[in-house]
C-alpha cells in the first residue's frame, strides 16, 4: 500500500478514495515490457510468415497477402492497446481494493475502540461500586465493634464502681452488723450491769459495752448525716466549768 499524505488520510476518513490517481512507478514499465513481448512475438512469427507468402505468391497473389499482413498489423495494435488497458484497469482495481481494505481496517478499529471504551466504563463502574460496598461494610463492622467495646467498657466501669462502693462501705457494714448483733444479744439477755458483792459478771459487762458501742455508732451516724455537733447531756452541762477540790485525809 502506498504511503499517504495528511490530506489523503483526511480524505480517507471522510469516505474519499485517496488511492485513486496515484502514480504507480511500475505500471508503465510493466506495460512496455508486455507490449514488447507481443511485438517481438509478432515479428518473429507472424510477419515472417507473411513475407514468405508474398515471395511465393508472385505478383498476382501479393495483393491478397498484403491485405492480410495489414490486417495482422492492425490486430497487433489492438492487442497492444488492450494489453495497456488491462494493466491500467488492474492498477485501478488494486487502488480500490486498497481503499476497501483500509476502510474495513478503520471500521474494525473503531468498533474495537468502542468496545474497549464500554468495557472500561463497565469495569470502572463495577470497581467503584465494589469499592464503595467494601468501604461501607468495613465502616459498619468498625462501628459495630466500637459499640461492642463501649458496652464492654461500660460494664467494666459499672463493675468497678460497684466493687469500689462495696469496699468503701465494707467497714461501716461490718460495724452495723456487729452493733445489731450486740443489740440483739443485749435485748435477749437483759442489760443488768450491777455488781453484787465483791464479784462482777463478765457477760453482763460485755453486754453493757455492746449497748454502749451501739449508742456511740448511732450517735456518730446521726451527726454525720445532720452535720451538727453532738448534744451535751444535762449531767455534762452541770459538770462543765465546775472545779472539784480533792479531799485529802490524814494518812492518805
Amino acid at each position: 500500500m502506498a504511503d499517504l499524505t495528511a490530506a489523503q488520510t483526511a480524505n480517507l476518513g471522510m469516505g474519499a478514495n485517496p488511492f485513486l490517481g496515484q502514480s504507480n512507478p511500475y505500471l508503465q514499465s510493466q506495460i512496455d515490457n508486455a507490449s514488447q513481448d507481443v511485438v517481438n512475438n509478432y515479428n518473429l512469427t507472424t510477419q515472417p510468415a507473411f513475407n514468405a507468402q508474398m515471395v511465393n505468391s508472385g505478383s498476382f497473389g501479393n495483393e491478397g497477402v498484403s491485405q492480410m499482413n495489414a490486417q495482422a498489423q492492425n490486430m497487433l495494435q489492438k492487442n497492444l492497446g488492450q494489453l495497456s488497458n488491462q494493466f491500467r484497469s488492474q492498477d485501478y482495481s488494486n487502488q480500490m481494493n486498497e481503499y476497501n481494505w483500509q476502510q474495513q481496517q478503520l471500521q474494525q478499529q473503531g468498533q474495537y475502540n468502542t468496545t474497549q471504551a464500554e468495557n472500561q466504563r463497565q469495569f470502572n463502574l463495577g470497581f467503584g461500586r465494589q469499592t464503595f460496598n467494601d468501604a461501607y461494610s468495613q465502616n459498619m463492622n468498625n462501628l459495630t465493634t466500637g459499640i461492642g467495646l463501649l458496652g464492654t467498657l461500660g460494664t467494666y466501669n459499672a463493675n468497678d464502681l460497684t466493687n469500689a462502693n462495696a469496699q468503701q462501705n465494707a467497714p461501716l457494714n461490718y460495724w452495723s452488723q456487729f452493733s445489731n448483733a450486740a443489740n440483739s444479744m443485749g435485748q435477749g439477755y437483759g442489760t443488768d450491769t450491777s455488781v453484787k458483792g465483791t464479784t462482777s459478771n463478765p457477760f453482763a459487762a460485755m453486754l453493757g459495752g455492746a449497748q454502749l458501742g451501739n449508742s456511740a455508732y448511732n450517735w456518730w451516724n446521726q451527726q454525720q448525716n445532720q452535720g451538727v455537733p453532738a448534744p451535751v447531756s444535762s449531767s455534762q452541762q452541770q459538770t462543765i466549768g465546775q472545779y472539784f477540790d480533792p479531799t485529802y485525809t490524814a494518812g492518805a
